[in-house]
């Protein structure tokens, strides 16, 4: 195996062998934003998507970000959004002030962010800022037929 197929392996483990990652979340609650409810715990949510085998979608955000408001105004009231990420995604939501760690681990530098990992942490997609309901309907809906295609097949 080349290096370049390591590197999601390692920070697979890095994340769930790592206590400090966590930091304000030290537990395994889930937050409530509109109608769908996020792990915020990403070592369970890690947990939950291998035992599962479903990818995982990780919300970047913060209380004080007005686009991020907007986008679950919008995203997360909308039922086909909320149906397929609740029955295809593990979801997680991270405050990036509150947990600053995983943040600079995935690179993330604004708000909001929305980052699709498969259950062995290799990223499929980023969608980096602010998105409309359709492009994100369309980038959910591409990635649970991928995955679920990718499941059946083993």
């Amino acid at each position: 195996m080349t290096l370049k197929r390591w590197i999601p392996v390692l920070l697979l483990l890095a994340v769930l062998f790592s206590g400090c990652i966590e930091d304000v979340y030290p537990d395994y609650g889930k937050l409530e934003l509109k109608d769908l409810k996020f792990f915020t715990n990403l070592t369970k949510a890690f947990e939950v998507s291998n035992t599962t085998g479903e990818p995982l979608f990780l919300y970047f955000r913060s209380d004080t970000c007005g686009w991020c408001k907007k986008f679950e105004e919008e995203s997360y009231t909308n039922s086909s959004i909320v149906e397929i990420l609740s029955n295809n995604f593990t979801v997680v939501s991270i405050d990036v002030y509150k947990q600053k760690n995983i943040t600079k681990l995935y690179g993330v530098r604004g708000t909001p962010h929305e980052l699709f990992l498969y259950a062995n942490g290799s990223e499929i997609k980023r969608l980096p800022g602010y998105v409309d309901n359709q492009t994100f309907l369309n980038t959910i809906t591409e990635i649970a037929n991928l995955t679920r295609g990718l499941k059946n097949e083993t």
